[in-house]
C-alpha cells in the first residue's frame, strides 16, 4: 500500500518536473522568436527552434530513477544564456560554421536520445548508439559549441566571454554528476574513454 502510494506521489511529481520544463522551454522559445524576429540571422532562427524544440522532447521524456534538482536549474540558465547578448542580424561565417556544426550534433544526440533526453543530470537509463559510441557527451559538447559562437557573434567581447566561460563551468558540472548518477556508466567508460574531446578530456 505505501510503496504504491510512493510510486504515485514519484510519478506525479515527474508530471509536474516535466510539465514545468516544458512551459520554461515555451516561453524561452517565445521570447527567442521574438529576438530572432527583430534580429533575424540563421543563428537566431535556430536558437529559437531549439528551444523549441527542447519543449517537444520536454513532452516525451522517460521517467528518470535518479535526477538532480541544481543540475536543472543550471541547465535552464545554460538555455537562457545567448539571451544576455546583443543579437545582430548578420553572422560571420567563422561563428556561423562551428554553430551550425554544434548544431547538427545537437540534432543527431536529441534523436538518439529520445525518451532519454533530459536538461538534469538524471538516470534514464544509459545510450550508447549514435554519437555516444564515439563520445560520453556529444549533446553537450553541441550545446557548448553552438551556445559559445551564438554568443561571441555578438559585438560585446568581454559578455561573450565571461558567458562562455559560465557555459563552460556550468556543462563540466552537469557532465560529471551524471556521471555519478547513471547506473552501469562505469562499464561504458572503458568503451568510450573521453568525455567531449578526444584525447583531451
Amino acid at each position: 500500500m505505501l510503496d504504491n502510494s510512493f510510486r504515485y506521489v514519484q510519478g506525479r511529481s515527474s508530471r509536474l518536473r516535466d510539465l514545468a520544463g516544458f512551459g520554461f522551454f515555451l516561453f524561452a522559445a517565445l521570447i527567442s522568436a521574438m529576438s530572432a524576429w527583430q534580429h533575424p540571422s540563421i543563428l537566431t532562427w535556430l536558437y529559437a527552434i531549439h528551444n523549441g524544440l527542447l519543449a517537444f522532447f520536454y513532452t516525451r521524456r522517460a521517467p528518470a530513477k535518479q535526477y538532480d534538482r541544481t543540475g536543472l536549474w543550471l541547465g535552464m540558465i545554460a538555455a537562457f544564456l545567448p539571451t544576455f547578448t546583443t543579437n545582430t542580424s548578420h553572422t560571420a561565417w567563422y561563428f556561423l560554421f562551428p554553430a551550425l556544426a554544434g548544431y547538427i550534433l545537437i540534432m543527431w544526440s536529441l534523436i538518439t536520445l529520445g525518451p532519454r533526453f533530459g536538461v538534469a543530470p538524471a538516470d534514464r537509463g544509459l545510450t550508447s548508439r549514435g554519437p555516444y559510441r564515439l563520445l560520453r557527451h556529444p549533446m553537450y559538447l553541441g550545446e557548448l559549441v553552438f551556445r559559445v559562437a551564438m554568443i561571441f557573434s555578438s559585438p560585446q567581447l568581454f559578455t561573450a566571454i565571461i558567458l562562455s566561460l559560465v557555459l563552460v563551468f556550468i556543462q563540466c558540472w552537469r557532465i560529471l554528476r551524471e556521471e555519478k548518477m547513471i547506473e552501469g556508466y562505469t562499464c561504458y567508460m572503458r568503451i568510450v574513454p573521453w568525455r567531449l574531446i578526444p584525447g583531451l578530456w
